[in-house]
């Protein structure tokens, strides 16, 4: 269930990839969680708060900025209405090293 304020919808979810699309009234967060993946957030419209651990950064549309996977807390808050675009990658790393490997056997 969202937090007031806050609008979400999964655009994509296959693969490696998987995209939300969120909307934030003014003051509106998502409050902190821990997740394994790397995220990218893409912010269209507006101005958000990203809060990475102890890092906390305001993103201004057009910006983006990129959170690590792992055990990072993260979070988003709202200074006006906004619109974001989460994009989280699935073990990106693992498959890369994966890759890699199998790329030397060649």
């Amino acid at each position: 269930m969202p937090a007031p304020g806050v609008r979400a919808a999964v655009l994509l979810d296959q693969g490696q990839a998987k995209v939300r699309r969120i909307e934030l009234d003014k003051g509106g967060a998502i409050p902190p969680c821990q997740m394994a993946e790397d995220v990218v957030f893409v912010v269209l419209h507006g101005l958000v708060v990203i809060t990475a651990g102890a890092d906390e950064e305001a993103v201004a549309a057009p910006g983006a900025v990129y959170v690590p996977g792992g055990a990072t807390t993260r979070s988003l808050r709202a200074a006006e209405p906004s619109l974001v675009l989460a994009v989280l990658c699935r073990d990106a790393r693992q498959n890369a090293i994966g890759q890699d490997e199998s790329a030397g056997d060649a």
